[in-house]
């Protein structure tokens, strides 16, 4: 996309009646995908626009981003966008820190969601599939209700994708911090109803 002297494109916008927007936030908006920019736009304006997905990516683009500029008649509107943006949206990994067929140990920024172990096989930009260990639980305790989730490296599970936005932390699994990785102590009472059948006792 070719941009004008930001002078010039000042003069523009200002002639359109957008405000609080430079050049540089503007080629933001075309490094975001579609869809992002549609959930920003209906989460930022409280709107709940859908668009055919048959329609081709760049006409749906279009759409959007005339949307969302037509809302621009305020100084903070772009940082509003922005923040929700780098908040909820941008990958904060960059994946080339993430090396394929390693095994990680990662961790949700929600910290409802049980952390995950495993191998990771397939990258993407905002997004990596992983592996996860198959596991069991151990009751060694059943007086005072204490388990044992016991990871198998060696058996590993269908691959599932994570989005890099949900996750609080990734952590390479070292042959150093294995055993303690994959033998996490748990009370009963937190393994999952639909898990049961995975439960041993000692």
């Amino acid at each position: 996309m070719t941009y004008f002297p930001e002078e010039i494109f000042q003069i523009i916008l200002d002639y359109a009646g957008i405000t609080g927007i430079t050049t540089e936030q503007l080629k933001m908006f075309n490094r975001i995908s579609v869809i992002t920019l549609l959930q920003l736009y209906n989460r930022t304006f409280q709107q709940s626009l859908v668009l055919k997905t048959r329609m081709p990516a760049l006409e749906r683009r279009k759409i959007i981003l005339k949307l969302i500029y037509s809302r621009f008649n305020r100084s903070d509107t772009f940082t509003n966008i922005y923040i929700l943006y780098l908040q909820e949206y941008q990958p904060c990994y960059n994946t080339i820190d993430i090396n394929l067929n390693c095994e990680y140990c990662v961790e949700f920024d929600n910290r409802t969601t049980p952390k995950i172990f495993g191998v990771i096989t397939t990258i993407n930009k905002a997004s990596f599939y992983i592996r996860p260990f198959a596991y069991s639980y151990e009751i060694i305790d059943i007086q005072h209700l204490i388990a044992v989730k016991i990871y198998n490296p060696n058996h590993l599970l269908q691959p599932v994708m994570v989005k890099l936005p949900k996750v609080d932390s990734l952590t390479i699994i070292h042959s150093g911090n294995r055993s303690r990785l994959l033998h996490v102590r748990l009370n009963m009472i937190h393994i999952p109803t639909n898990e049961q059948h995975l439960i041993s006792y000692i």
